[in-house]
């Protein structure tokens, strides 16, 4: 009942074409520099790498092999119903990179290694492992530090610009969260050799409203941690999609996030040509973020298609099929395989039998440094609005390692390396498996409850259907 994977298929249509090679006269002595492919543009690029979820071979190399998939939109949830698509606390998340175009900016979205959406593989790891960098958020030349992911959520006001944006204690930490639910994903960028590319991240929460959030997001990464709430305010869309875009916080003026090639960042400083964003560049994390849902207590009725609600507060279910864009596409991008009751890539990208994987291209895949760019205006935080926990839910942590491409390539030493960096944040939970299809029948610290005590069931449809 959520979105479906249809976004491959939008995306495709909506890319410019790619130029056409030399015609007419092309011999004479120069015929074949003539002839030969020219260079890449940012564009080309961009069509090429966006296409990843339509390449079969990929996707049937990163499933047998690793039991992963390539998706463009991933569904990211702190409660979700056992066995089923919907729950009272969903969310859906792209990444988008924008093309500033002669008639502005256009964004498409970027592909995903991930375990499958619809069993949503998780562990629960000790919250006393979860740091964080903060001090972005203050003067602009502001010194970062670390401190633990719940000082932050204890103490919310304390690490925003505005910290009157937040109404009530500010503490958003619950008894319950001994634990937080993780998972881990890889996100493919487009980059040429040389250059820089803007992105947000796009989370559509199905019970959000205006007004009426239920969730509040903090984006972690090198440069520090970007606090929101999820309202799905239309202006806060994309032109083309739908859903909330989300800022890095830059001493209270948000930017879009960049991404640029580890090797050329290391040639820039090797050269004695350093920017003040290479600093720690190079250093482990350099590639990664933290989106960071916090539940939050939904007290006006609200939401899209899947605000049905009943008299509990908070009480909402996601059915999707909507964007705020008018009728929404989607790219949860699963299948059932009966005999194994998980995910298949069957159904995967849309249309087509592949983005042409590459055949007479190599891989260039490489670690990507995430920094930021220019401001852009005002970075919105809580709106003013008081912000109580909803403890029913767990706090879910998405951990992103970003990849640049330039054709979308992906060897199998880069599957397998992308699948260990994936693995590695399994190990450090005390638990690890799905807890929508669950293989037993432990209660998990991070399973979510209604305000009875109850946790999820089988099927269990929204209130009054």
């Amino acid at each position: 009942m959520r979105r479906l994977p249809l976004v491959a298929v939008i995306a495709l249509f909506a890319l410019p074409a790619l130029a056409d090679k030399p015609w007419g006269v092309v011999g004479g002595p120069d015929g074949a520099k003539a002839g030969a492919e020219r260079e890449p543009t940012f564009r080309d690029v961009i069509r090429r790498v966006v296409l990843m979820p339509n390449d079969v071979g990929l996707q049937e190399r990163a499933w047998y092999r690793h039991r992963l998939n390539v998706l463009n939109l991933t569904w990211e949830d702190t409660g979700r119903d056992y066995g089923s698509s919907v729950g009272p606390n969903i969310s859906d998340l792209t990444l988008q990179v924008h093309e500033k175009t002669p008639r502005g900016t256009r964004t498409h979205l970027l592909p995903v290694l991930r375990h499958p959406s619809f069993t949503d593989k998780t562990g629960d790891v000790p919250a006393d492992k979860l740091w964080v960098k903060v001090g972005n958020q203050g003067a602009k030349d502001g010194k970062t530090s670390v401190v633990p992911l719940t000082e932050v959520l204890k103490n919310l006001t304390e690490y925003l610009s505005d910290p009157a944006s937040v109404k009530g204690s500010g503490n958003l930490l619950a008894k319950r969260d001994t634990h937080f639910l993780v998972s881990a994903q890889h996100v493919f960028v487009p980059l040429p050799a040389e250059g820089k590319a803007e992105f947000n991240p796009v989370l559509f929460n199905y019970q959000s409203s205006q007004g009426a959030p239920a969730v509040l997001t903090l984006l972690v990464t090198r440069q520090g941690t970007s606090v929101t709430v999820v309202e799905n305010r239309e202006e806060d869309a994309p032109q083309q999609a739908w859903g909330q875009q989300l800022y890095f916080n830059h001493a209270g003026q948000e930017t879009l996030f960049t991404a640029e090639r580890r090797s050329a960042v290391k040639a820039r400083i090797d050269s004695g040509h350093a920017e003040v964003q290479d600093q720690g560049a190079l250093a482990e994390g350099a590639d990664m973020m933290m989106i960071v849902q916090v539940p939050l207590k939904v007290r006006t009725p609200g939401g899209l298609l899947g605000g049905l609600k009943s008299a509990d507060v908070g009480e909402a279910y996601g059915f999707g099929g909507l964007g705020l864009k008018g009728t929404g596409a989607g790219g949860g991008g699963y299948a059932m395989d009966e005999a194994t009751q998980s995910a298949s890539p069957i159904g995967l990208g849309g249309i087509g039998n592949g983005s042409g994987s590459g055949r007479g291209r190599v891989s260039d895949l490489e670690r990507a440094v995430i920094g930021h760019g220019d401001a852009l205006g005002k970075f919105e935080e809580g709106r003013g609005l008081r912000l109580v926990r909803d403890a029913r839910f767990p706090v879910r942590v998405t951990v992103q390692f970003y990849k640049a491409t330039s054709n979308g390539v992906v060897s199998d030493e880069d599957l397998a390396s992308a699948a260990a960096d994936i693995a590695r944040v399994y190990q450090d939970a005390d638990y690890v498996g799905s807890l929508v299809v669950p293989e037993s029948e432990r209660l998990r610290p991070t399973d979510w409850h209604d305000a009875g005590g109850a946790g999820p069931v089988a099927g269990r449809l929204p209130p009054g259907l």
